[in-house]
């Protein structure tokens, strides 16, 4: 099964994520993985549609490319 936490890494290198919203994920992952949970856990999926749904919804920008 595919590793969510790649699929979180890529998303914040494309996009602008509000501090909280990372902050919310990082709190939320780190209690998953310190209770025995896996990067391949459903529970780290919900968290990568969560920052899915804030680029669906526009709630996000893009990174813009430094030259």
């Amino acid at each position: 099964m595919k590793d969510g936490t790649k699929r979180l890494r890529e998303l914040m290198e494309e996009y602008d994520f509000p501090l909280e919203a990372i902050d919310d994920i990082l709190y939320r992952l780190g209690w998953h993985f310190l209770s025995g949970g896996q990067p391949t856990d459903d529970y780290v999926w919900t968290q990568v549609r969560y920052f899915e749904n804030l680029v669906k919804f526009g709630k996000v920008a893009r990174k813009e490319k430094v030259k």
